[in-house]
């Protein structure tokens, strides 16, 4: 058979070189793009990952944790976009890659460089020869702060809220390349006031300490007065946003049954973003908010809080307020004062029921002025008639509106009082006695007189224990002279009727605002309320809290 010989097939490049090259570069420029397209596609899968991860896990919960350190590391990062005092922190730790997330400034980065970064990376917990095998001590959070690491409070969170809000505590995150879970390490360093006497609540006689901004420091003081075991501890997370750490603390034994539920439903039941102040939360929980008496007893005194504690009432405080709200609160324990249970029996009698009186004129002493000198001259002594008669003579406006106007010039110095720096305020008050008064005296104002019935009123509301039942007081006088102005002392007894029939409708957590004045089954309570005796003769609590224990064993509790 005949062999045919092919022509030989030259290539395009012999004859023409530069085709060689024009199709090298088109090579390069299809796999330049498709290289560009496989990043895009990459990251395109990635981001699908990190939506399928955050679809995967829980309604409540922004992701999961996995096992990918570098992926744990992106989510958290772009959940803390912008935080510029977040630091994310890289180290070797047993042979894998491991990341320390804190807040700075909140953390002890001393305490974590020297208990939890150095013995990670030196791979063996200091003076411990028990290590056993790091391999296996690796696998789990649990093993490391079992075995390695320093700390004195962990914890292993596999949620990541839990950990976020580790994290905004001030707590340090702890996560490593292979393990799908986080460890939480306490190591907080909070920039706090230190614990001083009571701005709002002087004694003359006992103990000084008051409450910090600080929850933790606010406890301790609580605790370190009584070992009882009894005396209990909730923590709460109220505030969408704030997460602000709440405690209800009361004594087991002795609180009323259904009391601490209910004050822990109402809490719960807080929907705002944000509590910054107990005084918040005072306004979501009480019974009538429309009502200008205290329902809420605010102290910051712990002797006081564990008084109230031993008589079956519920604290709360509040993380990053010095205020801590007693529950349930009723008159008689607004009209009480620590200095009571340190004098003679006799004196603190004397000087309650004093209170009492003063609370009375507080509200309607200038109403009474206003009645008898516009409506009722003829109730008064003739030679006190007259003398009213020419100092009225001498001033242009009516009696209301003089007591009007020295009613909110007292408010207005009052306020200013309050709102200015310390070293002013001494400089206010001389302003607002002396120069203002006097001014408005000589140039015939106002009536002399009524200067003085408004300063013994303004006395009067000073001597209550409880500010915000000082201001109640303060503002119920401005419609007790209204109604003077219009029906004379009428108008004065419907409102001494309107307001103890208010009083007499309002309840704190189910308890009567009044009714340890007024109900004769609470008769045994005025040995400690509108009265004290001697401490002997306290042998019962007050009924009126519903204590299950109603016996104090001859020791008074304050």
């Amino acid at each position: 058979m005949k062999r045919i010989k092919c022509p030989r097939i030259r290539k395009l490049s012999a004859d023409r070189p530069e085709a060689s090259i024009q199709q090298a570069e088109k090579e390069l420029t299809k796999l330049q793009k498709m290289t560009r397209q496989s990043t895009v596609f990459g990251e395109e899968i990635e981001d699908l990952v990190d939506q399928l991860r955050q679809v995967a896990a829980p309604s409540s919960e922004p992701f999961i944790f996995t096992s990918i350190l570098e992926e744990n590391k992106k989510l958290l990062q772009s959940i803390f976009k912008d935080c510029g005092d977040i630091e994310f922190r890289n180290f070797d730790a047993g042979g894998k890659s491991a990341l320390l997330v804190y807040l700075e400034g909140m953390a002890d980065t001393s305490n974590l460089e020297r208990n939890v970064i150095k013995p990670l990376m030196s791979q063996t917990a200091p003076d411990n020869p028990n290590t056993g095998n790091l391999s296996e001590i690796f696998t789990t959070m649990k093993g490391i702060s079992e075995h390695i690491l320093g700390a004195s409070s962990v914890s292993v969170l596999t949620k990541a809220n839990a950990a976020i809000d580790a994290v905004m505590m001030g707590n340090a995150l702890l996560l490593i390349d292979g393990i799908s879970e986080g460890l939480s390490i306490s190591a907080v360093k909070y920039v706090k006031r230190n614990i001083g006497g009571a701005n709002n609540e002087h004694i003359l006689r006992g103990p000084n300490e008051a409450f910090n901004e600080g929850l933790t420091d606010n406890i301790v003081l609580i605790r370190r007065r009584s070992r009882d075991t009894n005396i209990k501890v909730q923590i709460l997370k109220i505030g969408e946003r704030t997460k602000t750490s709440v405690a209800i603390l009361y004594v087991a034994n002795l609180v009323k049954p259904g009391l601490v539920e209910e004050v822990e439903r109402r809490i719960k039941l807080i929907d705002t973003d944000k509590v910054l102040a107990s005084a918040r939360i005072e306004e979501f929980i009480v019974d009538h908010p429309w009502s200008p008496f205290p329902q809420v007893q605010t102290t910051e005194r712990p002797d006081k809080v564990l008084a109230a504690l031993y008589e079956g009432r519920v604290g709360i405080i509040v993380d990053g307020t010095p205020a801590t709200l007693l529950v349930p609160c009723t008159y008689n324990v607004l009209m009480q004062s620590p200095d009571d249970y340190t004098i003679q029996p006799v004196i603190a009698s004397l000087i309650r029921l004093t209170r009492n009186v003063t609370a009375f004129i507080a509200i309607y002493l200038p109403a009474i002025y206003v009645s008898v000198v516009s409506y009722h001259p003829g109730m008064l002594p003739t030679t006190m008639a007259i003398s009213v008669a020419e100092l009225r003579a001498r001033t242009p406006f009516p009696s209301f509106l003089e007591a009007i106007m020295m009613e909110l010039l007292l408010e207005v110095f009052q306020e200013a009082i309050v709102r200015l720096p310390q070293r002013l305020s001494g400089a206010a008050t001389m302003v607002g006695a002396f120069m203002v008064g006097t001014t408005i005296v000589q140039a015939g104002l106002i009536n002399p007189l009524l200067v003085v019935v408004v300063a013994i009123t303004a006395i009067s509301s000073y001597s209550m224990p409880s500010y915000t039942f000082n201001l109640a007081l303060r503002w119920l006088r401005i419609p007790m002279l209204v109604l003077a102005s219009i029906l004379g002392l009428y108008g004065v007894i419907i409102g001494i009727l309107a307001v103890t029939i208010h009083a007499c409708s309002l309840r704190s957590f189910g308890e009567s605002y009044i009714g340890g004045l007024f109900d004769i089954t609470l008769l045994s309570d005025w040995k400690d309320g509108v009265v004290r005796l001697p401490s002997k003769l306290l042998k019962e609590r007050p009924k009126e809290f519903g204590a299950k224990d109603l016996t104090r064993g001859g020791e008074e509790d304050g």
